[in-house]
Order: C-alpha cells, then structure tokens, then sequence
C-alpha cells in the first residue's frame, strides 16, 4: 500500500491498527491508487454510477489476469 500511495508504511499501520483514520489528503492518495472499488467499499450505499465504475474496474482487472494466464497456457511467459 505505501509503495501504492507514497503514503509512510507507519501511517498505514496506524490505521490498519485502528489507531487512526487517513486525512482527507491521504484517502484522496488511497482513491487514486485504487479507484472507485474503494470509493464503494467505504460507503454504505454507493450511487449507481459509482457501483458501475467499481464494476468496470474490477471486470478490466479480472480480464487482464484472464489474458496473462492465457499467455502462460500458450507457452508465453513464466
């Protein structure tokens, strides 16, 4: 996550201990790292268009770990 963010591995575990919440300026750091799949892990009811995002990221990723396996069944790479 600090590699992610630039955010210090000792704020994250602040948190991550639930010593602390991240400032505005950090959660802001945490959206552009991980997008709208945070954005809706966070809220209790995300608007739709949020959730629709939060779908299409996750259908982008799961699509590239398709292809990249794909790649390895054909002999590409290891």
């Amino acid at each position: 996550m600090a590699a992610d963010t630039g955010i210090s591995p000792n704020t994250i575990a602040k948190w991550l201990d639930r010593g602390s919440a991240p400032t505005s300026w950090a959660f802001l750091r945490l959206l552009s790292a991980y997008g709208p799949e945070l954005a809706c892990a966070v809220m209790t009811d995300p608007p739709a268009w949020l959730d629709r995002a939060a779908r299409e990221e996750e259908r982008r990723r799961l699509e590239a770990q398709i292809a990249a396996l794909q790649a390895r069944l054909d002999g590409g790479e290891r």
